[in-house]
């Protein structure tokens, strides 16, 4: 059964069709319908589209749901029923039939990307972050598959400074793509581990950090993407944060990010010869670029660098000294006394080194690292990063297995070129 909308159809005559299209199972034709319609829809006013959509069971009818509900959050204005809308889209994320949404997996994605960027707009992020989360759980199909909306959600975590709820999600190891219908954007994937590692730097990750915007500089691409960019320059800062200098990228990273995008990160660059030298005149560069550090979002981040100077520095003289009196080490590191204590005791607060403060006789002792790799607590941590292993070992295997009998992988290895094979252009994995 076919139907068509106009807008001369009454609402209540088009809200009756959805429900028999729905009933009637044809979810695709149903779904191209609505593709149709989209503007006609969105040309409705706020109070018909409010009455359809309370006219729809929104568990039942997941296809007209998408749809109308995206056609009322294009409708804003000023006095949008924002509590009133949220609750409809919990409604739906909560019930929504996964075989009528996975015949329209653009349009529901396409929701889910509107509905974060008016809440990160109007300062309401935290408000869709339980909504996100539970459309992300409800639409992937195992939780090792990466979708389009799961950057949603920790965007939405990062504009709303509540980090905990994207942890779930980052710390999952993703080897699946969901591709809705082929015409996924890769985009999304550079935006989920690029936001992700902003999360894993604002938690002071690094480690986590770095490889997040490793891996997203390791898209493919055949253009510069802005992503990428923007990955490089938090790369290179967080590298500084960590290590006190830029480690090397892995050989499998796009091609572009050493042809273009590292020269076209001059301040970048400069920031990290200075740190990595002698650090002497740190503060001048800084003001120097904070034009562009402030542009790209990174001056906190830059500003951090003043404060892991000193860190470092003090870490290095633990390789050195086993004891060093307080006035000793401050003169070493280019800070008075009381500056130099109160590094002492938060760094082994935080664990970046083992040392002892007198205070009496103003000297710290450095020790080594008290961990004997005894305890009940260790042997279980140890237990469970084997564990970790094994399981990844086998993922990797099946991988291996199921990649060694696939038609596309035996061409393009018994010698075809890849012009002979479109699906691995370049073009074809943008």
């Amino acid at each position: 059964m076919n139907f068509g909308f106009s807008r001369d159809m009454k609402t209540d005559q088009l809200v009756e069709d959805i429900k028999r299209q729905t009933a009637n199972g044809d979810f695709r034709g149903l779904a191209k319908q609505l593709q149709t319609c989209n503007d006609v829809l969105r040309q409705l006013d706020s109070s018909s589209l409010d009455s359809m959509i309370d006219c729809l069971d929104l568990k039942c009818h997941s296809l007209g749901a998408i749809a109308l509900l995206s056609a009322r959050l294009h409708r804003y204005t000023s006095d949008f029923p924002w509590q009133k809308f949220l609750h409809q889209m919990k409604v739906f994320v909560s019930n929504m039939a996964l075989d009528q949404v996975q015949c329209s997996p653009v349009a529901f994605c396409e929701l889910i990307h509107h509905l974060t960027e008016m809440l990160c707009l109007k300062k309401r992020a935290i408000e869709g972050i339980e909504i996100v989360c539970i459309a992300v759980e409800a639409y992937s199909p195992s939780p090792t598959c990466l979708t389009a909306i799961h950057s949603d959600l920790i965007q939405l975590c990062l504009m709303a400074k509540c980090l905990k709820p994207a942890l779930k999600f980052l710390e999952r190891n993703y080897i699946d793509l969901l591709t809705e219908d082929n015409q996924f954007d890769v985009k999304y994937v550079l935006l989920f581990y690029y936001y992700g590692g902003m999360v894993y730097t604002c938690l002071h990750n690094y480690l986590n950090a770095l490889l997040f915007f490793t891996v997203c500089l390791s898209g493919p691409s055949l253009a510069v993407s802005a992503i990428m960019v923007a990955a490089y320059k938090k790369f290179v800062l967080v590298s500084l944060l960590k290590f006190g200098k830029v480690i090397s990228l892995p050989r499998y990273c796009n091609h572009l990010v050493d042809r273009i995008i590292k020269p076209m990160c001059p301040a970048y660059s400069e920031l990290a010869k200075v740190y990595a030298g002698s650090n002497s005149d740190i503060q001048g560069l800084i003001s120097k670029y904070s034009d562009a550090f402030t542009k790209d979002g990174n001056l906190g981040l830059v500003n951090r660098l003043v404060d892991g100077i000193h860190r470092y520095n003090v870490q290095r003289l633990t390789h050195t000294f086993m004891t060093l009196g307080l006035s000793d080490l401050s003169s070493r590191v280019g800070i008075n006394c009381a500056e130099a204590e109160k590094y002492i005791r938060d760094m082994i607060e935080d664990g970046q080194i083992h040392a002892s403060l007198d205070q009496m006789k103003q000297m710290v002792s450095f020790t080594e690292n008290p961990e004997n790799f005894d305890s009940s607590v260790m042997v279980k941590h140890i237990d469970e990063q084997l564990s970790d292993c094994m399981s990844l070992e086998r993922t990797l295997s099946a991988i291996d297995k199921e990649l060694a009998v696939d038609p596309r992988y035996v061409h393009r290895t018994m010698g075809s070129g890849p012009e002979d094979d479109p699906l691995f252009h370049d073009e074809a994995v943008m």
